[in-house]
């Protein structure tokens, strides 16, 4: 059997109103290293990213229609309380 690279999931995360929303999941390891390297600087206060190891390649397309991501943010994020799912406005 192949180990497979671990996916990662990136969580936009807005510590003030304690909500979240799913930005990508499915993720390797260098293309979420790229994704903080490029958007991080354009955070406003109060708002972090979250990367998070996914256990296996989430089948829905759209992170944000994911509900094995919200699962995953559910059990791993270790964020009290338990923020709020939001969806982000494309």
């Amino acid at each position: 059997m192949i180990d497979q690279p671990p996916l990662k999931l990136i969580v936009a995360y807005d510590r003030n109103r304690n909500e979240y929303s799913l930005v990508a999941h499915n993720q390797s390891a260098e293309e979420a290293q790229r994704f903080l390297e490029t958007w991080e600087r354009h955070l406003r206060e109060g708002h972090s990213f979250l990367v998070l190891d996914q256990t296996k390649r989430h089948a829905t397309e759209e992170a944000q229609k994911c509900r094995a991501c919200r699962d995953t943010v559910a059990r791993s994020a270790r964020l009290e309380p338990q923020p709020t799912f939001v969806r982000r406005h494309e």
